[in-house]
């Protein structure tokens, strides 16, 4: 295989993966982020990510997850701190609810390793849920809880120790497709690649110069709450959650830094933001869903948040990502709008993304993931 120089132009989420992968095939990768790595402004920040393999969004992620919890354990055991954290992930949902019966049937069919609760063995393993009666329960074995800024900072290591480069604070102003390579304009000077690698979250492709794929920049608000026994909070008794009833959908992580545990809200799909001036400001309208579960579907939580953050990421009009050579330029591989569910996959993405620069990829990932689909040609 050629060895080739390559830039990877965001290096959060799947840009770290993607520089670890390709600086262990042999390639000359440099990485530009505009900001430090990692950092906490955009899709890899605010300290906490699922990690599942029973998966409602659709069949097309298992293999990507499968091949991301062995990488996950590949990278854990080369890392100077922890970040994989293998305690389940906890489905809870109303009895009979379409949502979590097709999670169940799906984890079936693919030979996820899990359980199924009803509301009493729920109360009994897991009394920290405040039940209604008739709830019901899937626990994915192979669930986990992973700390994105500690990930990423492991993968850049991983990939610094094969030779990559990294430019931090160094925000890339254009990307010129040429027949022969890339030309990266970053820090006012003009850098000379054979191909690029972006993978820039929320701020999509848009300072690429060639018509590219729309990719919607979503403002996603964490909350933070004090408990009042942490014992019960912490990773060895509370599994990572994801929790649906009629009226709010939220995923819950137990407690990491002593005394707080985190909720998050679903995706507001009102929230088309720019990234460069986005309202970093958090109202109290903003944590509303987040304190209704605090008050309501936990116990021993205190009711109003301590604290709060706003992340960003990079959406696309069927929320499902691209991961594919751009339309108007096989030089440039794009890995973006993962729309709030990548984190948990990005290993394998870096992997698909090396398959891409070496061998043009395989036919499941250009066919699940193609940047030539309807809903993107819509967009």
């Amino acid at each position: 295989m050629l060895a080739k120089k390559i830039a990877v132009v965001g290096v959060g989420a799947m840009g770290s993966m993607a520089l670890w992968q390709l600086a262990k095939r042999g390639h000359t990768v440099t990485g530009f982020d505009r900001m430090g790595v990692p950092h906490d402004t955009s899709a890899h920040g605010a300290e906490s990510r699922i990690f599942r393999l029973a998966y409602r969004e659709g069949a097309q992620y298992i293999p990507l997850l499968k091949r991301s919890l062995v990488l996950w354990t590949e990278l854990q055991a080369g890392a100077d701190r922890k970040f994989h954290y293998p305690i389940g992930c906890l489905y809870i949902g109303e009895e009979g609810a379409d949502w979590l019966t097709g999670t169940i049937e799906g984890a079936r069919e693919h030979d996820v390793r899990h359980e199924v609760l009803d509301d009493q063995l729920l109360r009994a393993r897991f009394p920290q849920h405040r039940l209604h009666g008739g709830e019901f329960a899937l626990l994915d074995l192979d669930g986990a809880l992973l700390r994105p800024e500690l990930a990423v900072r492991a993968a850049v290591r991983a990939a610094s120790a094969a030779g990559a480069t990294l430019h931090q604070g160094c925000e890339v102003e254009r990307i010129i497709p040429k027949t022969d390579g890339v030309e990266i304009v970053a820090g006012g000077a003009t850098h000379r690649f054979d191909a690029a690698v972006v993978t820039c979250g929320a701020w999509g492709a848009r300072m690429i110069d060639a018509p590219s794929p729309q990719f919607i920049a979503r403002r996603l608000v964490g909350t933070w709450f004090g408990v009042e026994d942490t014992s019960i909070y912490l990773p060895s008794r509370f599994p990572v959650c994801i929790r649906r009833t009629s009226e709010i959908d939220y995923s819950g992580f137990p407690c990491m830094d002593g005394w707080t545990i985190k909720i998050m809200p679903p995706v507001n799909y009102l929230s088309d933001v720019d990234p460069s001036v986005v309202d970093r400001t958090v109202s109290y309208s903003d944590t509303a869903i987040m304190r209704r579960v605090a008050q309501t579907l936990l116990e021993g939580v205190d009711g109003e948040p301590v604290r709060s953050g706003v992340y960003l990421d990079g959406f696309t009009a069927d929320d499902h990502p691209v991961i594919d050579f751009h339309p108007q330029s096989d030089r440039i591989v794009l890995a973006a709008g993962f729309s709030g569910h990548g984190f948990k996959m990005a290993p394998a993405v870096g992997v698909a993304v090396a398959d891409l620069i070496d061998t043009g990829g395989d036919n499941y990932i250009r066919h699940h993931f193609s940047v030539h689909r309807p809903a993107l040609r819509a967009a």
